[in-house]
């Protein structure tokens, strides 16, 4: 993972905005001004900002407990930020601590609930704090029990040297069994693949995190170490609700799948099967940005529906597209291209999840307007019929990123039952990162749930 070498100082902003949801909301068809939108409500509003050496505010995740109403996020390097829904309303109500373990805390945070509302925060590690010999030497998954109050020191996913860990992913079943996958490299950012390369590893607790099984490889097809499109990446699980367990990552400009049909995950396809060409891989290049990801993110519906969800790029212009599956991942849908937000040219980094209320899917991402000056806005980009139609939502005002100033490769976003939507991003002003929230819920939601309702904006 490329981390910025100088973080310029700090330099702290603190932006509150409350706006309606129809009031920034686009619709499928460029120019088309949405309607019938008043029955939702938007928070949105910054609740870090870069300060180093821990807060690099960028790479957000965010989860909700689905037993509750704790919400806890995470940014690089090794930050934790926490509160409830009903404390929501304002970014004074957050609570922020930096996350220690033996193994270290290097980045690439990932945070999910279990079904049981146990937290768990994923990262890659550095045991000795340094990019030394011992950098990336495994996944590190701690827990809470006490919703980010306190954590577990850590318990050691995939340890293989001297072969370094990275990019990784997790599912979680009803059993509360843990399903992590990611890139194996065999020497990070080496350029040589007769000598190194990549691989997709995966690896299961079947206690909640405290045990992990050995490790496996469940690519046959192996990249190079550079970290780019030739490079083995962005594993994520998913789990059949009818049973099973699949992992979709990128490589050489294609979608591969690899399933497992017990839910123990315990055999797999001898062989990956590739889904769908990935036009310009999943690296890349957008103005002012530098490399930008493009990786596959899947999710079951309630009713076994899988949903695909990336991001392609061909002659200046980078969209983002959806495919689904009605047998688990066998067979697919043709490719469908997520219509572009208004004066969009760039729609790019994706991050996806769905609402298991109303099967709703949900996707966080940048739509960048002007290749001259940069300019880029946040989107929220949704479909209440399985794809068929999209709409799309303007998040935040507007920016334009600084080159060379580390920005991040993915956000996060997830839904809840009783609070709404959930999803965290990166904005950059002056090179300066910082993390935004945004919730969207129903009018009647928010009422019922004692939220400060706020005013609508004309």
């Amino acid at each position: 993972m490329e981390m910025e070498k100088s973080i310029k100082n700090l330099h702290f902003i603190i932006i509150t905005l409350f706006f309606s949801f129809s009031g920034y909301s686009q619709s499928l068809n460029r120019g088309e001004t949405e309607k019938n939108e008043n029955n939702f409500d938007w928070l949105v509003y910054t609740i870090s900002t870069n300060t180093p050496p821990h807060e690099w505010a960028c790479e957000p995740s965010i989860a909700v407990n689905p037993k509750g109403n704790q919400i806890i996020a995470g940014s690089v390097l090794d930050q934790v930020h926490r509160t409830n829904e009903n404390g929501n309303a304002r970014s004074e109500n957050w609570s922020h601590q930096t996350l220690v373990s033996p193994y270290g805390v290097w980045g690439d945070p990932i945070i999910q609930y279990d079904y049981d509302g146990r937290a768990y925060f994923l990262h890659l590690a550095t045991p000795n704090g340094k990019k030394d010999g011992d950098y990336l030497d495994r996944i590190v998954l701690q827990y809470s029990d006490d919703h980010g109050i306190t954590w577990s020191s850590g318990s050691s996913i995939g340890y293989n040297p001297p072969k370094d860990q990275d990019k990784e992913g997790i599912a979680i079943d009803k059993n509360n069994i843990l399903h992590v996958s990611w890139t194996e490299f065999d020497k990070y950012g080496e350029i040589d693949k007769s000598k190194y390369r990549s691989r997709i590893r995966y690896s299961q607790s079947l206690d909640r995190g405290n045990t992990w099984s050995r490790a496996i490889t469940i690519s046959s097809n192996e990249g190079d170490c550079i970290d780019d499109d030739n490079t083995t990446e962005g594993a994520i699980p998913a789990v059949d609700p009818s049973s099973g367990v699949i992992v979709i990552w990128s490589f050489q400009d294609t979608i591969w799948l690899n399933r497992s049909n017990d839910d123990g995950a315990l055999t797999w396809l001898k062989s990956e099967r590739p889904i769908v060409t990935h036009v310009g891989g999943w690296a890349q290049e957008i103005p002012g940005f530098g490399r930008a990801n493009g990786m596959p993110i899947s999710k079951f519906l309630t009713n076994g529906d899988l949903h695909l969800v990336f991001g392609e790029q061909s002659e200046g212009k980078s969209w983002l597209t959806h495919m689904t599956s009605n047998d688990g991942g066998v067979k697919w849908s043709s490719k469908k291209k997520i219509p572009y937000p208004n004066s969009v040219i760039h729609h790019f980094m994706p991050w996806f999840t769905v609402d298991t209320t109303d099967n709703s899917l949900h996707i966080i991402a940048y739509g960048q307007i002007d290749t001259t000056s940069w300019e880029t806005q946040a989107f929220h980009s949704y479909s209440y019929d399985g794809g068929l139609t999209w709409r799309h939502h303007v998040l935040a005002e507007s920016f334009s990123p600084t080159p060379d100033h580390f920005f991040g490769d993915y956000n996060g976003i997830v839904a809840h039952p009783k609070s709404g939507l959930h999803m965290v991003w990166t904005q950059q002003v002056n090179g300066i990162n910082s993390i935004y929230y945004g919730n969207m819920m129903r009018n009647d939601e928010r009422k019922v749930n004692g939220v400060i309702k706020k005013e609508k904006e004309k």
